[in-house]
């Protein structure tokens, strides 16, 4: 099956089951660009579709993908003409350097090692803990569950882990599966009736790695298998490694014993990398591809690609596919040209501009926000703009006060209140996440 075949194949199973304008305006308008080393690139033609088809439906795109083609795929997106982007990859693959990888039957990929994966302080304590892991297996932290938002490095510490048992033991059983999978080969195997057959190679597991666990959500016969399997490991030893996009207590779609067995064990986070760990990455990544690339070009990459690693790294391959093309060397002007169309330009934050992207993100309108209505769908982005009114602006809560019609009392509990939410709700932390980054607004 060849690119197009597979997109159009995406395009079948997402009509429907996507929001009809969402699907007509952001991806079926998408163009297939490119798919290599587990990863499929589509271009849209701006830098809001790229920014919603991320946000809103790349989970979906991404879990399409990988029914279509059996395997766990990266959804990759660029901005711009899709035949122009097709020669810059086209350069990168006839290029110099080898930017092979090897996956195994038992779903572990070659290039997924911790001696090639970037330590900093958003990710150090999972860096140690999956060591551990690899090194002592089903000998404490079991499960060991990493949580975070996509593309800030989970698969790649949980491969690595895998990777790491399988070299000190070659003959240790590693299985490592997306939830989707796994549910997908459960389901076959009951219309197989091949039941045993299926439990008997997860039991059998030394150690079992699985991607996303968020998506067994609503599965009550997969999630009933799924524990089993766990308790059938944990009981016997074995080492089990979790991922997900949130902490155990709040994947609320999963049942009450599967969270409990899911955070018995030691819960870690990865978070969005601060500038030195972005430039360190880089540098790397840069390294890997045999690549000399000016400080400076490297430092500008950092300070504006923020929000995670597979961005970052997919700006800098688009660096450098467009620098092989153009047979030129990667300075920081080459660098700002190449990435103008990703980067969008600043403008002035003010109260009315962080009220309208709330508004926006949440599909309310904006006299929502600044008026009375008190039901918790607008209660929440109210909080948020009054909290990043704060954050961004260093506004008192008498300033905001004026601009959403409270007193400067209401403001402060306000705002304490969506604080302690960002610290305890991992989706109302992402919903943050992505209005910062919407804003151009980064600390570090």
């Amino acid at each position: 099956m060849d690119m197009l075949e597979i997109w159009n194949q995406v395009l079948e199973n997402l009509e429907g089951n996507v929001s009809p304008v969402g699907f007509n305006i952001h991806i079926k308008t998408a163009v297939p660009v490119c798919f290599e080393n587990s990863t499929f690139t589509i271009s849209v033609a701006t830098s809001i579709n790229k920014n919603l088809v991320e946000y809103r439906y790349k989970k979906y795109i991404e879990s399409s993908l990988e029914k279509v083609t059996g395997a766990k795929i990266s959804l990759a997106v660029l901005v711009g003409d899709a035949n122009e982007l097709k020669q810059e990859i086209e350069s990168k693959q006839n290029s110099e350097y080898d930017n092979s990888e090897i996956i195994s039957s038992d779903g572990l990929n070659s290039k997924y090692t911790f001696e090639n994966f970037v330590q900093g302080s958003s990710n150090l304590y999972a860096y140690t803990a999956a060591e551990q892991v690899a090194n002592h297996p089903g000998e404490s932290n079991n499960p060991l569950f990493i949580y975070g938002n996509s593309g800030l490095g989970k698969t790649h510490l949980m491969q690595a882990i895998g990777n790491k048992i399988k070299a000190n033991n070659p003959n240790a059983k590693i299985i490592y599966v997306s939830s989707e999978n796994f549910m997908n080969e459960f389901i076959t195997s009951i219309r197989e009736k091949t039941g045993d057959k299926f439990r008997s190679k997860y039991r059998a597991a030394d150690a079992l790695l699985v991607d996303d666990v968020q998506f067994l959500k609503n599965k009550e016969a997969t999630q009933d298998e799924f524990f089993h399997t766990f308790n059938e490991l944990f009981n016997s030893k074995k080492q089990i490694v979790l991922t997900s996009d949130r902490l155990p207590n709040e994947l609320k779609t999963l049942e009450d014993r599967l969270r409990t067995r899911f955070g018995q064990g030691l819960t870690i986070d990865v978070s969005v990398p601060n500038f030195e760990t972005r430039v360190a990455i880089l540098q790397q990544k840069a390294l890997e591809h045999n690549k000399e690339i000016d400080e400076d070009a490297l430092l500008y990459v950092a300070e504006h690609i923020r929000s995670s690693v597979r961005e970052l790294e997919g700006a800098l391959l688009k660096i450098i596919s467009m620098s092989e093309f153009k047979k030129c060397k990667i300075t920081k002007d080459f660098a700002e040209e190449v990435l103008k169309k990703l980067i969008p330009k600043s403008e002035t934050v003010t109260p009315q501009n962080i009220i309208k992207k709330v508004s926006t993100f949440y599909n309310i309108s904006e006299s929502d926000i600044t008026g009375k209505v008190k039901t918790k769908e607008i209660v929440v982005p109210r909080q948020i703009s009054m909290y990043l009114c704060r954050k961004i602006l260093n506004m008192n809560d008498t300033n905001i006060g004026k601009e959403f019609g409270k007193d400067r009392t209401t403001v402060g509990h306000n705002i304490e209140k969506i604080e302690e939410s960002i610290d305890t709700n991992s989706t109302i932390k992402s919903d943050v996440n992505y209005i910062l980054k919407d804003l151009n607004y980064n600390e570090g």
